[in-house]
């Protein structure tokens, strides 16, 4: 019938009425919910206890997101109402105070029903509603002394030929529940509604229902008067107050059928007006000291249930929860105590189901931040994946530090190379996938380390390791910059592409942070914050570990800038140049050289938020002559990473003491530590399996005693010179040769343990300090198996 009015008219009659007010004149708009012009209520097209049916006045339209119906406010009349479109229309023409066209109004039908407190379960079958309701049950509500406060009017549809309205879908009987009150005038009227509100009936003797302009109009008899609200309490409330005081359950149920069927087992049911999503702390009020048991239909949620019980904590003696579908064998869905009683049930039985229930315990709350308790944890399958096992974590962030010249860019290439070849990394397992490479320093630079690489390791041209070299600031390109939104939405874009074309992405390098984030104040935790948090918006649309190369303060105590750096990252690896260590302030310390002298790199697993720390690897930097020559054909060079080299030194026994004054300093160090040693301060870089120490004091006081002096005691002067160079001469020996240990800073000294091991006295201790030894771990690397190298 759309046709008949033009589509000018009625987007006049949409606009001029409000869709949440046409709407709000069927059902009960939820309170605390949406806002002005954007409102929220119990679906009138299904049957719910929580709102999902939303109208909008921007939209003009409303929607069900649990039934999916949709529409304006013709087809909400259409459809709610059993109204034809002409009627629909005219409705809203008066409620718009708009005349409809000439030769178009329509005769009206009944007026509504007055107001509903609960969501009808679903709409009766077209137009049968125009035939006319009809009230089939009343349930009296009253007071705990049995006087009546209102009741509950269960109505539904007859047709002409006698049968009940059916639900829209056919498989139900239609029905709808309104609130009925007595007015307390002497004309014995009912007021149908329990809120306060202005209320108006067509003539004296009549029953009042809401008040509305359209009804002032249409009854000009009408009377209008103000009713105060009825505060809504539970069903069937002095039986429920005697069962308390018995100490028998009480049954609290939706429906009052339901608590009807209950009761008539013999037991006491109970329920609220208007379903329990309008369940108060009065209506809780009325169980202290009961033993609840509240029983679920076989279509709730189980949030029905929480929402009673919490609001029954501390006031009922005991509260139990009952969902027949846990109990009875195929209970149909959507059944109730009602359908089961009439398939048999039985009063024993119910007895014995609640009985077995045990007491209700909360459920924890639906956390929107991935909480989980303790034992669900301890229950769940361990999942962490790592990217390099034990050192890096997979889609996480890792930031490798050292200073100019350290050799981080050769490090970070070995390291990414690795992971795109699946290869192992420093003896630990890698997950295979594709790497990119952002070189906002030196592009060209790393296409010759990477070229390097794949010459020493001997990969063909022709191989497609699936490693890309993005340089920013090739081909006119202005460079990458981690300070722009914009920048980095079209990295990750580009990255995504990547992956789809070769169909991983593990490892995205950013090398290196300095050049990514010029003008920022790398000391400003604030600005390191939002640089990290782009950082993290890669690795979390990309999947992959993102790996930024920085460099360490100007001592190379620590990665430079601010804290935040490190702090909010979960791998962090320090890349240094071994060194040995100064014996006092005068000495300058100096590189350790491997077999082809070529200086030991230390790579250390500085952070690991979630596993072991302080692993580390050493290597050193081999060079690499490639086939390509430059202009005045010379071949270009670069380095690789390598395994550093054995030294022939490193390889013979390990000098052992023949000397008596060696022997004399090392038994003194033992004396003295067993008559004044003390704990290993803080901060000495020593083993973990020492942890004593001497002062220096006095232990050249029990080398002192020890000594046989040429110089008489009345030289004091003489024997000092005497006891300084004895000990110039050993103690450096013995240091360089793992007996003993020292820190001039700190002015203690300790033992190694070395001359308590099965060590014999007849071979010469090495006096030539120089070169520097290769400490112990550096030289078990070397000298581990060599089936799967590190480099």
């Amino acid at each position: 019938m759309a046709e008949r009015f033009s589509e000018q008219f009625l987007d006049e009659l949409r606009a001029a009425v409000r869709i949440t007010d046409l709407v709000g004149n069927y059902v009960t708009w939820e309170q605390g919910k949406g806002r002005d012009g954007d409102k929220w209520a119990c679906c009138p097209f299904h049957g719910e206890n929580s709102p999902s049916f939303h109208a909008t006045d921007d939209k003009q339209s409303y929607h069900c997101f649990g039934c999916g119906v949709s529409g304006d406010h013709f087809a909400f009349l259409t459809e709610s109402q059993g109204m034809t479109f002409p009627e629909a229309v005219q409705t809203v023409a008066e409620l718009a105070g708009i005349p409809m066209p000439e030769g178009m109004e329509v005769a009206k039908g009944p007026a509504r029903a007055p107001e509903q407190p609960r969501a009808q379960k679903s709409q009766p079958q077209a137009r049968a509603e125009r035939e006319g309701r009809v009230p089939v049950k009343v349930y009296p509500y009253t007071d705990n002394d049995g006087n009546l406060l209102y009741e509950v009017v269960r109505f539904q549809i007859r047709l002409p030929d006698g049968s009940w309205a059916k639900t829209k879908d056919g498989k139900g009987t239609w029905k709808t529940f309104l609130h009925r009150r007595p007015s307390g005038l002497d004309d014995g009227s009912n007021v149908w509604g329990v809120k306060a509100g202005d209320y108006i009936r067509p003539g004296p003797g009549k029953d009042w229902s809401p008040w509305n302009q359209e009804k002032a109009d249409k009854w000009p008899e009408h009377e209008a008067r103000w009713f105060d609200a009825v505060e809504t309490t539970i069903y069937r409330h002095p039986a429920v107050e005697i069962a308390i005081a018995d100490g028998q359950p009480v049954v609290i149920i939706e429906g009052e059928k339901d608590a009807d069927t209950v009761a008539d087992l013999g037991m006491c049911g109970t329920t609220n007006s208007a379903g329990s999503k309008h369940w108060t702390d009065e209506h809780s009020a009325n169980f202290k000291d009961a033993d609840v048991v509240i029983c679920l239909d076989n279509d709730e949620a189980g949030d029905r249930a929480d929402t009673l019980a919490k609001s029954m904590k501390g006031i009922a003696r005991r509260i139990r929860v009952l969902d027949f579908a846990e109990h009875v064998p195929n209970f149909p869905a959507k059944g109730d105590v009602t359908d089961w009683v009439e398939a048999g049930g039985t009063a024993e039985e119910l007895q014995r189901i609640i009985d077995s229930l045990p007491d209700w315990k909360p459920k924890p709350p639906k956390s929107a931040f991935g909480a989980q308790t303790s034992n669900s944890i301890a229950k769940k399958p361990v999942i962490y994946d790592w990217l390099v096992k034990h050192l890096i974590e997979r889609n996480g962030i890792l930031i490798i530090a050292g200073e100019s010249q350290a050799g981080k860019s050769f490090l970070v290439m070995d390291m990414g190379m690795k992971i795109a070849r699946g290869i192992d990394y420093a003896g630990h397992r890698v997950k295979q996938g594709a790497v990119i490479h952002m070189a906002v320093e030196d592009g060209k630079g790393t296409e010759l380390r990477h070229k390097g690489y794949r010459k020493h390791h001997g990969i063909s041209p022709d191989a497609d390791v699936p490693y890309v070299i993005m340089d920013p600031f090739a081909n006119g390109g202005h460079g990458f910059s981690l300070m722009s939104d914009e920048q980095v939405d079209k990295f990750i874009a580009e990255c995504l592409e990547w992956k789809e074309f070769y169909g991983s992405l593990e490892f995205i390098i950013i090398d290196t942070l300095s050049m990514a984030t010029e003008g920022m104040d790398e000391n400003s935790s604030g600005e390191a914050s939002k640089v990290l948090g782009r950082v993290n918006r890669i690795r979390e649309a990309t999947g992959a570990t993102v790996c930024i190369v920085h460099h360490m303060n100007a001592g190379g105590t620590r990665v430079r800038g601010s804290t935040a750096i490190v702090a909010n990252v979960p791998n962090v690896i320090e890349l240094k140049p071994m060194m040995t260590f100064p014996q006092n302030r005068k000495d300058e310390p100096r590189p350790i050289l491997d077999g082809d002298k070529r200086p030991i790199r230390r790579a250390r697993l500085a952070k690991n938020k979630n596993g072991a720390a302080n692993i580390s690897w050493a290597l050193v930097l081999a060079e690499v002559e490639l086939d390509e020559r430059d202009e005045d054909g010379e071949p270009f060079k670069t380095m690789v990473c390598a395994r550093p080299a054995r030294r022939e030194r490193d390889n013979e026994p390990k000098g052992k003491i023949n000397s008596e004054d060696q022997r004399l300093v090392l038994e003194a160090l033992n004396d003295a530590l067993s008559d004044h040693g003390q704990d290993m301060p803080s901060g000495v870089r020593v083993g973990p399996q020492i942890k004593r120490c001497v002062s220096q004091k006095d232990f050249v006081a029990y080398v002192r005693q020890r000594m046989q002096f040429k110089a008489p005691e009345d030289e004091p002067e003489a024997r000092m010179t005497e006891l300084t160079a004895l000990l110039k001469r050993t103690t450096t020996t013995l240091q360089n040769n793992g007996y003993m240990g020292r820190d001039n800073d700190k002015k203690i000294i300790w033992s190694l343990g070395k001359d308590k091991r099965a060590e014999s006295y007849n071979a010469p201790l090495i006096d030539d300090p120089s070169p520097p030894a290769l400490p112990d771990d550096v030289k078990r690397e070397m000298e581990g198996s060599t089936d799967e190298p590190p480099f």
